[in-house]
């Protein structure tokens, strides 16, 4: 009996590089602080083979094989030994991430085994969602913790998924939206913030985490009001009620305004049966459609799911086609996206036999036989990347009377466990041949490894490689007359030849007897065709190619490459090239790649800008908006794509994905992300240190009117939002809030809404609100020791609060700025800021949540505050560029301001508005606000020294200057004492002086503040 030995490493490696699964791993650094848990939210694993997984920082948690997998492994090593009487061994491989399995017997039990390994390793795949943290936790900033009821459920979906869930502190802390302006992500109490989230990571089998990511999402979906409902419908038709890129189901979704979640197309093909989800009315788990939504709209989602099914099922056709087992493998492990996105895009299911199961025959199921084709088609293409080499070793010469020679089985056995590992080939030993599967730079490898042994030298070899390639490349590759393979034989002295393998694609057989195949090899591959598809609006194919095809001939030579434009009716046999709208295809062998994008450019030159360059721009919109958009903003999204030429995708549902895309022209996809965003809301919480008074106050009728007043000036609206522990929402805290004692937690914040296309005016309305709650006493700001610790910024930086400029230094509290980084009491900063924007987890859980009483630090900087209540004043900036804090004189400036009447009505008119609605529309040109400052203290008695110490800030609403000719600006140089008078003001006992020192000083601090 020939012994069969075969040696892989599973999961392989080029997963890791390549596949979305592992695209949510954390950097080693931050998962290190980031691995554990809430330090003070219980664990979630109902799952034992699963306890420690994410208690370990590892460099990657997608597809991840721990040593606590180690007893598992030998379970099933074991059993698969007992079942089919092979020898079995196995090691880590791959820094840890891997296992590296050794199997030697009889074909068909190796092979039997294999598939066993394949099958049920325990390998560990992760997916995350990303929540907000006020939806699942009570407390989310001060002392979070898991909502009681949210911590059932996921007791519930755990035991019945068999996966491990953990709530986890996000890297990503802050939602991934771009804030606008003054909405600082790191606000402590300075202003806005955008909302916190956490994640649901969920690892296990990779069924298991697809069932229990719908089920989460499911129960969000419940947590946030909304009705769920299942049905069961067989999942061969699921694609196809979809339609082509789920065009259909999101049809559906928009005219039921309902969230419709699939199950995984690849259900059941991967690790052990998850029997506990088939529920108790005897569902099967991969016929499970979840739809969620108000009531009504769930019910008329689902009748129109199951009459789509009904006459949908009539019409499915399938078509049977053979591939190489092994291909199959590695598709299904290794490319399972690839496989669902040829699902999606084509409304067609694919079967596909049972892992490791030595048939090559998979089924494609379809309501068109067009979808079905390219459905195939896409299958070969990726098939293509998969090659088998193979090395046989052949006595030096024969005689009959001496037993052939062979190779030590121990040896061999050595060999082929260096071999799998060092590569990553699955590398089989069988009859003196050597046999390698696996990408092509795998294969490769180890052939050229296995040509280094010492022990092949005593052998004649011969090394044959295998490559697939769809059936229309054959002319392509051969050449006129054979011409490129025939130059290849000369020069490499090897043989190729071509062989039929099935209805869609072909093999070419490249053998030779020493390296020079691996030469051959490459001259081959640099032959192979390299291709680009793209559409152009068939309006404009006929003007491109040109009378009897000139143009497009003169473009082809120039760049060496073929080009096929498809019209409508080949286009419809077709089903569209790379992409399904692509009508466009550009070939030319692999060593002439570069000139693909060259030629693209070429034939775009000849297309109108709004038709060209069809490109999908991806949009972040968090996920819990995009049941109301595809709904009832459903009228608004169709006018988008209309006015832009383009297409809106929103994503998966079942996927938990933020990013929408959409498909149109390059130079208007731009025009349509923004415009959609227009619809998108914004929110932002604005968290004030807990007060007694706040339930009360936001009860009172005036707190009403300021609402509906932000809300009727500038469509932002704002609400309350008061936890105290023991009550678990907002209304019922109110009546608590009062009675609650200063000590137990409490979070007191209010929430500002608007669409995105108006968070201009959130800072407006934020000061609004800041205003009237410091008019009825209540802090907005930490210290509350200090009487006015709601400061003002300088009056002049204050009176452009729309640049955020370099040039003038604003004071160091501004409005709507998160606190400054560059102060020299970092420390003390630091321990503001920990609340809300520390990186460590626990640190941000178990430090107190507010730290209110610290030393009045802010009130002691010297470069804004002169002495106590002088904050009230605006003092002058130091003069630009220069680092020396501002002089303060503050005896002499307090008493002649305090004298001055019209400034104190001046401040208090100030203080009476919101600093950004009095400045919003304010004009940008100098002179006229300067000329109102000269016109106002000339009519006035006690006049201001200095236009920086007047209200420059206050030009009010829209009064116009009440004198044209009145000077702008106090002249330095010209001898006109009315003008200096005017502005820099002389009182009665000053009339027969022109010009003091003191404010020829003044004057030239006041110029060298502006930079003039």
């Amino acid at each position: 009996m020939d012994v069969y030995t075969t040696s892989f490493t599973y999961p392989r490696r080029s997963r890791h590089i390549r596949s979305p699964a592992s695209s949510l791993d954390y950097q080693s650094a931050s998962l290190s602080s980031q691995h554990s848990d809430f330090s003070n939210l219980p664990h979630h694993h109902h799952h034992h083979q699963h306890h420690h997984h994410l208690q370990q920082p590892t460099s990657s948690l997608a597809d991840v094989a721990l040593p606590s997998d180690a007893e598992a492994i030998q379970k099933i090593v074991m059993m698969a030994m007992s079942l089919h009487g092979c020898h079995v061994s196995y090691l880590l491989a791959d820094h840890g991430r891997a296992w590296n399995f050794y199997i030697s017997g009889a074909y068909q039990q190796v092979m039997a085994t294999r598939g066993l390994i394949l099958k049920e390793c325990p390998i560990q795949h992760r997916a995350a969602i990303k929540v907000a943290r006020s939806e699942i936790l009570d407390f989310p900033s001060s002392k979070p913790t898991l909502k009681p009821e949210v911590r059932r459920r996921l007791d519930d979906i755990a035991s019945q998924t068999l996966a491990h869930i953990a709530v986890v502190n996000s890297p990503l802390s802050l939602s991934n939206r771009t804030p606008p302006d003054g909405i600082s992500s790191s606000a402590g109490w300075s202003g806005l913030e955008t909302e916190r989230v956490c994640e649901l990571v969920i690892t296990g089998h990779e069924d298991s985490v697809d069932l229990a990511r719908v089920r989460l999402l499911v129960m969000l979906d419940e947590l946030s009001g909304l009705h769920a409902e299942r049905c069961e419908i067989d999942h061969k038709v699921h694609a196809i009620i979809a339609g082509r890129k789920r065009v259909m189901l999101q049809t559906i979704q928009e005219e039921t305004a309902t969230n419709i979640y699939y199950p995984s197309p690849l259900q059941g093909l991967m690790g052990p049966e998850v029997t506990t989800s088939i529920t108790s009315t005897g569902a099967n788990s991969r016929n499970t459609i979840w739809i969620t939504g108000e009531f009504f709209g769930v019910q008329r989602a689902r009748d129109m799911l199951f009459s789509v099914s009904v006459t949908k099922s009539k019409t499915v056709i399938s078509r049977d086609t053979a591939i190489l087992p092994r291909k199959l493998d590695w598709m299904v492990t290794d490319r399972g996206d690839d496989l669902k996105q040829i699902m999606s895009d084509n409304s067609t299911f694919i079967q596909f036999p049972p892992l490791g199961s030595s048939t090559s025959l998979i089924t494609v199921y379809g309501d068109n036989r067009v979808n079905i084709q390219r459905t195939i088609r896409s299958i070969m293409q990726l098939a293509c990347q998969y090659y088998v080499g193979s090395f046989w070793l052949l006595p030096i010469q024969f005689n009959a009377l001496l037993p052939p020679a062979t190779l030590n089985p121990t040896a061999v056995t050595h060999l082929l466990k260096q071999i799998s590992i060092a590569t990553g080939a699955e590398v089989v030993f069988k009859s003196m041949c050597f046999e390698m599967h696996g990408l092509e730079h795998e294969v490769r490898a180890a052939v050229a490894m296995i040509m280094e042994l010492e022990v092949i030298k005593t052998f004649h070899h011969e090394i044959r490689f295998q490559i697939e390639l769809s059936n229309e490349h054959r002319e392509f590759i051969s050449g006129k007359k054979n011409g490129k393979i025939n130059k290849i034989m000369q020069t490499t002295n090897v043989k190729i030849k071509f062989e039929t393998f099935n209805d869609h694609n072909f093999l070419i057989d490249i053998s030779g007897p020493d390296s020079s195949v691996l030469q051959g090899l490459s001259l081959l591959q640099e032959e192979l065709p390299a291709e680009i598809s793209f559409h152009v609006p068939e309006t404009y194919h006929k003007r491109i190619i040109g009378v009897g095809g000139r143009s497009i001939q003169r473009i082809m030579k120039k760049y060496g490459v073929y080009v096929k434009f498809s019209n409508a009716e080949e286009f419809a046999a077709l089903g569209g090239y790379n992409d399904n709208d692509d009508n466009v295809v550009a070939r030319t062998p692999a060593k002439n790649a570069i000139n693909l994008d060259n030629l693209k450019q070429s034939v775009m030159e000849l297309v109108n800008p709004k038709d060209k360059d069809y490109v999908n721009e991806t949009v972040i919109i968090p996920r819990r908006y995009h049941r109301t958009l595809l709904g009832e903003k459903s009228i608004f999204i169709h006018d988008i794509e209309s006015k832009t030429n383009s297409s809106v995708r929103f994503p998966d549902k079942e996927s938990a994905s933020d990013v929408v895309v959409i498909f149109g022209p390059e130079s208007q996809v731009q025009i349509a992300a923004s415009m959609l965003l227009d619809h998108v809301p914004f929110e932002a919480d604005m968290v004030v240190p807990p007060s007694s008074e706040l339930p009360r106050l936001c009860a009172l009728p005036e707190f009403n009117n300021l609402v509906e007043r932000v809300k009727r000036e500038l469509q932002v609206s704002i609400t309350p939002n008061f936890k105290v522990l023991g009550t678990s929402n907002g209304s019922a805290a109110s009546n608590a809030a009062a009675a609650a004692p200063a000590e137990s937690p409490a979070e007191y914040s209010f929430k500002f809404r608007c669409q995105r296309s108006n968070s201009d005016f959130l800072i407006t309305a934020r000061e609004m609100l800041e205003q009237f709650l410091l008019n009825h006493n209540v802090r907005v700001y930490s210290s509350p020791t200090s009487h006015h610790s709601h400061k003002r910024g300088d009056s002049f930086a204050d009176a452009f609060p729309h640049f955020d400029s370099k040039v003038l230094s604003a004071a160091k509290t501004r409005g709507h700025e998160s606190m400054d980084l560059g102060r020299s009491d970092v420390v003390q900063d630091r321990r503001l800021r920990l609340a809300n924007s520390s990186p460590d987890v626990k640190a941000l859980f178990n430090a107190p949540a507010y730290i209110y009483n610290l030393e009045e630090h802010e009130d002691s900087d010297p470069s804004y505050m002169t002495g106590h209540g002088a904050s009230e004043y605006w003092t002058p900036l130091s003069p630009i560029g220069s680092g020396i804090p501002s002089r303060t004189r503050q005896s002499d400036d307090a008493l002649k301001r305090g004298s001055d009447s019209l400034l104190e009505a001046k401040l208090k008119e100030q203080t009476g508005k919101p600093r950004s609605l009095t400045n919003r529309a304010q004009s940008l040109d100098l002179t006229m606000s300067f000329s109102r400052i000269a016109a106002e203290s000339a009519s006035s008695q006690g006049l201001p020294e200095s236009p920086t110490t007047s209200t420059a800030g206050d030009t009010g609403g829209n009064t116009s200057p009440t004198s044209v000719t009145a000077p702008s600006f106090p002249s330095v140089y010209g001898p006109s004492v009315s003008s200096r008078t005017a502005v820099i003001g002389s009182s009665t006992q000053r009339t027969g002086r022109v010009l003091e020192v003191e404010d020829i000083d003044e004057v030239s601090r006041v110029i060298s503040n502006l930079g003039l």
